[in-house]
């Protein structure tokens, strides 16, 4: 009785043993990553003639720009070195340098910083800003030329990632991508997208049949517009967007879903009473509320002309405001509004006196008010 009784435990435990290494093997099966071509039909394979001034190199000091977050984003730029992570299914992988120079590497950072800008979290090239980041509150992205481990990509991430705390990184292939800047910093902001839980955001016509896995978006020039989480490769304005996804009813809430996992910077100056007051020079602030207005009270004791220039890598490159300026009388009521349909900063020229600035965003023909969020700088004489 008690050996029938231990083989009976034996084969339990036996039991239980395979079920749960199935159920590993079944989720392992089941996990697959966001292969994201974003549209292009063709890739770059042939690698360019190395830098002469290797990023690593002239790397900005440690602990540049960085403000207390409870998240990191890395930016990885010169080369790594990946094991012990669900890719790691045929060995450790050995990812060369982006080969980008320094030029390029800011100005990608720079637009990455500004989509992730209304959010709580750092944008660094720091490693000990990312190792002191708890574990689950950080995403690795690795720009490299490597990219035959994989395959033909633009970028590749693991839905959901950024809340493993395995340092599981995504990827970005700055060869495939034709060492392009622009392409290069959309594709990180997508990828990381992928990671913090976001689909594609796709191409639906009036019908709901589908046009396109990824939203191309509308328009053309500085105001042209299109989704991170769609093709965003050629339009200037960029934004996270509210729009459809694996169906035409599934709704996607960018903003949300992001702000679930980051947290959202709380808007500032939202009252005329609690505006900035009287200043000259330049001040920058942030539109983390869409369609909030953010007030500055002003003094011009000769007049002169007030401009309010969204934050972008130059010339209004890169920006993700279309931006309007209402100006108050002293007693709040509203004198005018000032905005311009084909630039997304604003101007004015006002007479000597004392003003307050409302600055916030207008819908214009290509996108709405939804995913205008990030910095701007506001100049008074």
């Amino acid at each position: 009785m008690r050996i029938l009784s231990f083989l009976l435990l034996l084969s339990l435990a036996a039991c239980s043993k395979t079920s749960q290494i199935t159920t590993e093997k079944e989720k392992s099966t089941d996990l697959k990553p966001e292969t994201c071509n974003f549209g292009l039909n063709v890739f770059n394979k042939m690698k360019r003639p190395a830098s002469e001034v290797p990023y690593a190199k002239v790397k900005p000091p440690k602990g540049q720009n960085i403000v207390a977050s409870n998240a990191t984003i890395l930016l990885v730029f010169d080369g790594d070195v990946v094991s012990n992570t669900v890719w790691n299914t045929n060995g450790t992988i050995n990812c060369a340098p982006s080969n980008l120079n320094p030029a390029e590497i800011e100005k990608i950072i720079e637009r990455v910083s500004e989509d992730f800008s209304p959010f709580n979290v750092n944008i660094t090239t720091d490693d000990a800003v990312y190792n002191n980041t708890p574990a689950q509150k950080r995403m690795k992205v690795i720009v490299t030329e490597s990219w035959e481990w994989f395959g033909v990509a633009g970028g590749i991430a693991y839905p959901n990632s950024f809340l493993w705390g395995n340092n599981t990184p995504c990827f970005v292939f700055s060869t495939l991508l034709h060492y392009n800047e622009k392409y290069i910093a959309e594709a990180i902001s997508h990828e990381v997208g992928h990671t913090l839980g976001l689909h594609h955001q796709r191409g639906y016509t009036t019908s709901c049949s589908l046009l396109s896995e990824y939203n191309s978006g509308k328009g053309f020039g500085i105001t042209g517009w299109a989704p991170i989480m769609g093709n965003s490769y050629y339009n200037n304005v960029t934004t996270w967007h509210k729009g459809p996804t694996t169906s035409c009813g599934d709704i996607q809430d960018d903003v949300n879903i992001i702000s679930g996992v980051l947290g959202i910077k709380p808007q500032q100056q939202t009252s005329m009473q609690h505006g900035i007051q009287h200043f000259s020079g330049k001040k920058e602030g942030l539109i983390s509320n869409s369609g909030g207005e953010q007030f500055y009270s002003i003094l011009l004791k000769n007049g002169g002309t007030v401009e309010v220039n969204p934050n972008c890598i130059g010339n209004e490159i890169g920006a993700n405001l279309h931006l309007k300026v209402n100006i108050y009388h002293p007693n709040g009521s509203l004198l005018n509004e000032v905005y311009n349909t084909n630039k997304l900063s604003a101007s004015v020229n006002l007479p000597k006196g004392k003003y307050y600035l409302g600055v916030t965003t207008i819908a214009n023909d290509y996108q709405d008010t939804y995913g205008m969020l990030g910095r701007y700088v506001v100049t008074v004489p």
